[in-house]
């Protein structure tokens, strides 16, 4: 009679993750079945999820008669450059702020949580004059650094929590054996705060390959627009290519999804360490 409750909580939990998964992966599903239909099937009255066969057209035509590899390229130049960038800096930033004494530290590090948590909207302006001035307006490089104006801040953040959970001592005991301060921190520190850095990269990865204001304002050639822009260019005035939009839709979130594949084991321990030091 003790066991019922709990096997009825369990079953409870168990099909409420079933349902809310379901929830929030039918978008995806629906989109790949949809870019895998033909088009006469796509575009009918009464569509159904499952495609009576499944066809490339979509693809070839994505690949084939548009810009869409133009737009990949661009976005992979300006998603990895701001993940590098921004990493590299926020991970000596974080740091220091996890390791030094100094005066308006705490004024310091929480001047860059609250620059996160500024609205973006609101620096379009400011930031689009600032790239304009430097020259920068059209480049990758001006995208770049608009983009690492959010990834770094929420990255030092991330990091500086977890640095704060690794033991000051094995960084001393480096130094006795003769290491210098940065040895110490690039052999010893930084290999142990691989699952904070695998985090704050899939942040800042994930925010510059979805971003789409500041690529619109900043990028104004064909040539250099990305990704989340191009995939406008689909929608026209009149007539809206579902299938090639749900074809590159679904092309734009494999980079994503490979990424996270590749760091996930360090997510959760990165995530969970910068939520209780946070």
């Amino acid at each position: 009679m003790i066991a019922l409750p709990r096997l009825t909580t369990r079953i409870v939990i168990y099909a409420t993750v079933v349902a809310l998964t379901a929830f929030s992966t039918f978008p995806l599903v629906w989109m790949i079945l949809s870019s895998l239909k033909p088009f006469p099937e796509l575009m009918a009255n009464e569509p159904r999820l499952l495609p009576t066969r499944l066809s490339l057209g979509f693809y070839q035509t994505l690949l084939k008669a548009t810009t869409f590899l133009t737009f990949l390229r661009n976005s992979l130049i300006v998603a990895l450059g701001t993940t590098l960038v921004s990493v590299t800096i926020a991970s000596m930033a974080a740091y220091g702020l996890a390791r030094l004494r100094f005066r308006l530290k705490f004024v310091v590090s929480r001047g860059v949580l609250l620059s996160y948590m500024f609205p973006q909207i609101l620096l379009v302006v400011p930031l689009f004059v600032g790239i304009v001035t430097l020259g920068l307006a059209d480049s990758y490089t001006g995208l770049i650094i608009t983009y690492i104006t959010f990834a770094f801040p929420f990255s030092t953040w991330l990091l500086t929590a977890y640095f704060q959970t690794i033991p000051v001592e094995l960084e001393e005991a480096a130094r006795i054996d003769g290491a210098s301060n940065a040895g110490a921190f690039l052999r010893v520190t930084l290999p142990l705060a691989l699952p904070g850095i695998a985090t704050a990269a899939i942040f800042s990865f994930i925010l510059a390959w979805n971003e789409f204001l500041y690529a619109l304002v900043i990028m104004n050639s064909e040539s250099k627009k990305t990704l989340s822009v191009g995939l406008y260019s689909f929608v026209g005035g009149e007539f809206l290519r579902w299938g090639e939009l749900m074809a590159a839709s679904t092309l734009m979130v494999l980079p994503v999804l490979v990424f996270i594949f590749l760091l996930q084991k360090h997510i959760v321990t990165g995530l969970a360490a910068g939520a209780l030091k946070g």
